[in-house]
């Protein structure tokens, strides 16, 4: 059969693959055991083997397994608050009649005052993905190896708004745009687009083996390469991006803010876990892993932010533009629990397993995306204010930046739906 060779080379001495070649010569499957439940479960037992039987292979060939799995997963990640919902009034409503619409920066100081005030994030949708693994399991003492691909793409969207008239404001909390005005940076709409593509590659070696008639385990190690790729996206409008005038002279267009960040990591690294099984009989059964990695690899981060005129005729003016790349190493913990039915047919020669549980993935500190953000201090003066198309609009540059990282920890988590033939 393929891969015959995985029978003995493993063992290093040819006395002794010579001794486990004659041990296992090519036969029909062996006697089942039974389960107390007809048809056939598995065959090899507990009463078939001495020690800690292996579960697999059903005959002396070996088996060749193929999974294909489904599932749906959200995700959630520390630090990608993009807004603060504040309950106070906003500045753009002027408190008498007859006085400047243009809001002072005394009237933004006033947004310092949190009052019942809550954290915007994006809202993580349900997406599908996709799992595909092939796998063999050898007669030498039913040792397996395989290789698995996960593959899947989570998205995270937030839309809010704040009526000016509502005693309500939104303050952005990623934007480095300080308007002509200056103080805190303020707006009427927010908006969050949050993308992200996971491929994972694991390569295995372990052994599932009986510890009871209704308990085996599987310790395994192994290898994996993880590819994270997030795309994260902020749009503000209004409050401090709107036109703002004042009694007599304009001195801001209208523009829009775009915030856009990438935050890459590819890295390959050693994996090690542990499968669980828990019989109940006639096929069905618990299922509980657990698996931890840790892998060194390269972030590469992107951050770029600018404003474009909400007219004609719609011209960007970039004011942040960094890019990071360095190695780290980072951890992963993977865990699972379901339920599982398993059976076989044609004399235990073909086996078929369904099983459907919920899952988590943890990826540790992947979130190196900064938030840059910029206090103004002072208002310039407009010059020629009126002319917008042979005038550039004149921003406050003055005040200081402000830095935070949060290095959030990635996770996702939902269920997964699995068929594994056996032959």
């Amino acid at each position: 059969m393929v891969m015959r060779w995985v029978t003995c080379t493993a063992l290093g001495l040819s006395a002794v693959a010579s001794a486990a070649e004659n041990s296992c010569p090519p036969q029909l499957p062996a006697a089942c055991y039974p389960d107390d439940c007809p048809p056939c479960q598995r065959c090899l037992g507990p009463e078939n083997f001495a020690g800690n039987p292996p579960v697999c292979p059903a005959g002396c060939n070996g088996d060749v397994d193929i999974t294909i799995a489904v599932f749906c997963w959200d995700i959630y990640q520390d630090g990608m608050e993009f807004a603060i919902d504040d309950d106070v009034t906003n500045p753009a409503v002027p408190d008498l009649p007859n006085i400047s619409i243009a809001p002072t920066p005394a009237t933004i100081r006033q947004l310092n005052q949190l009052a019942d005030a809550r954290y915007k994030k994006p809202f993580p949708k349900w997406e599908c993905g996709l799992k595909f693994g092939v796998s063999y399991c050898s007669p030498c003492d039913g040792w397996d190896v395989g290789i698995e691909w996960t593959w899947f793409q989570g998205k995270g969207f937030n839309h809010i708004g704040a009526d000016p008239n509502s005693n309500h404001t939104l303050i952005a909390l990623w934007s480095q745009f300080v308007p002509a005005q200056a103080g805190v940076v303020y707006a009427t709409e927010a908006k969050n687009d949050w993308k992200v593509k996971l491929n994972l590659i694991d390569f295995e070696l372990g052994r599932n083996f009986w510890v009871s008639r209704y308990l085996a385990i599987r310790p395994f190690v192994g290898l994996r390469y993880a590819s994270i790729h997030q795309h994260n996206q902020i749009y503000y409008d209004g409050g401090s991006w709107t036109a703002n005038f004042t009694t007599v002279t304009p001195i801001q267009p209208a523009f829009n803010g775009i915030v856009d960040l990438h935050n890459n990591y590819n890295g390959t690294g050693l994996r090690s876990g542990l499968d669980s099984e828990w019989n109940f009989g006639c096929g069905w059964s618990l299922y509980g892993n657990l698996a931890a990695s840790i892998i060194y690899g390269r972030f590469n981060v992107d951050h770029d932010e600018y404003i474009r005129l909400a007219r004609n005729p719609h011209s960007i003016t970039n004011i942040h533009e960094t890019e990071e790349s360095f190695r780290a190493l980072r951890p992963i913990l993977d865990l699972g629990l379901g339920i599982k039915w398993s059976t076989m047919f044609c004399s235990c020669k073909y086996g078929f397993v369904a099983m459907l549980g919920y899952e988590q993935h943890i990826f540790f500190d992947q979130n190196q995306m900064w938030r840059v953000t910029r206090v103004g201090t002072t208002q310039p003066g407009p010059n020629n204010p009126t002319d917008y198309t042979n005038n550039p609009p004149i921003l406050n540059l003055s005040g200081d930046n402000v830095f935070q990282q949060r290095q959030g920890t990635l996770d996702t988590s939902g269920w997964t739906l699995t068929f594994k033939f056996e032959y």
